[in-house]
């Protein structure tokens, strides 16, 4: 093969490329103007309807307004439409290979999203309670341990080493939640003798 037929070989892929690539940029250009427009209709609509002064509590632990909540979800909404527009009508095979990657996103962002709960209910709960630091320490600890079971859901491993996992975490919570129960009501008994 020479370097002239290679050189048409190539200008033929780019010749079959071409309308998918002018197509997948007409659909972003299109879901790109709707999400402005989306965005501008809900800002409107929330800032009629003061949604944000009905949801203070929620601005003031999570450090965000509700409407910016709100639009965030809906320009994930948008650009998951536009992903699965473009893999449905451009790579029609790759449906499956989409739907597999955003499974696992959505999986480390719930896992993400209750370490963040555990660790905020955990503080919280310290911060409201006047507890002491062995207490405090152990609690961390409780909540490492559920961490570690969120993590294990998200790792690549077989079904029997992830159940095998979460039986010996489980396990190991509960002696620790026993022993430190025992010594913690009875400490003083056994400190008198």
């Amino acid at each position: 093969m020479n370097v002239e037929e290679s050189v048409l070989l190539a200008l033929k892929d780019v010749e079959t490329l071409l309308p998918k690539l002018i197509l997948s940029v007409f659909v972003l250009i299109l879901f790109f103007f709707v999400g402005l427009i989306l965005n501008k209709i809900f800002s409107k609509v929330l800032e009629i309807v003061k949604i944000d002064e009905m949801f203070k509590p929620f601005e003031k632990y999570s450090g965000l307004s509700f409407s910016t909540f709100i639009l965030a979800i809906t320009n994930v909404v948008i650009a998951l439409t536009a992903l699965y527009t473009l893999a449905s009508t451009i790579f029609p095979g790759s449906i499956e290979f989409v739907n597999s990657i955003l499974e696992y996103l959505a999986r480390i962002i719930s896992v993400l999203f209750l370490i963040s709960v555990v660790f905020v209910a955990v503080s919280k709960i310290t911060e409201k309670i006047a507890v002491e630091q062995k207490m405090k320490s152990f609690m961390t600890l409780i909540s490492l341990y559920i961490i570690l079971v969120l993590l294990i859901d998200v790792t690549n491993l077989s079904q029997e080493v992830k159940s095998a996992l979460s039986w010996g975490l489980s396990i190991g919570m509960g002696i620790s939640i026993g022993v430190f129960s025992f010594w913690y009501f009875f400490h003083d008994v056994f400190g008198k003798n």
